[in-house]
């Protein structure tokens, strides 16, 4: 029992913790997603999305992955996918992606919180995600030649 009660209190400081992350990013990327800021965004990743066989349609929902998660993201990837009629190589480009590097930026908060380094966490994620997609999306291409 005296293990106990640490433990409860440990775990309610983490989560009022993780509340305090996520809770008020969710909250933002709904208020940025509407504002033309979000828009520029993605024209200036436009070249790098070109790169990973992605296009502009492809954006809004690998923002949403990217930052918020696959789960927040999914309800938003299948809209846009059904809306815009994104292909499938597309569709599995950008799965790819989001598999490898998801809720970047609520993930990275959460685990230095406790104790992990953010960018060492971040740039391996970011650099596999990019190659990976990268790589596949010029053998696809290639095959499909």
């Amino acid at each position: 029992m005296e293990a106990l009660v640490p433990a409860v209190l440990g775990a309610l400081k983490l989560a009022l913790k993780l509340v305090l992350i996520i809770v008020p990013l969710v909250t933002i990327f709904e208020v940025l997603r509407y504002m033309p800021i979000f828009r520029r965004a993605g024209r200036a990743v436009d070249p790098l999305m070109r790169g990973m066989g992605l296009t502009r349609d492809a954006a809004v929902p690998l923002f949403t992955g990217i930052f918020l998660g696959i789960a927040y993201g999914a309800g938003i990837i299948i809209r846009v996918a059904q809306e815009k009629k994104l292909p499938k190589r597309e569709l599995f480009l950008m799965g790819l992606f989001l598999a490898t590097c998801h809720a970047v930026v609520e993930d990275t908060l959460i685990f230095v919180v406790i104790g992990g380094n953010a960018w060492i966490m971040l740039g391996v994620r970011v650099l596999i995600a990019f190659a990976l997609t990268a790589v596949l999306a010029r053998l696809w291409k290639w095959r499909s030649d």
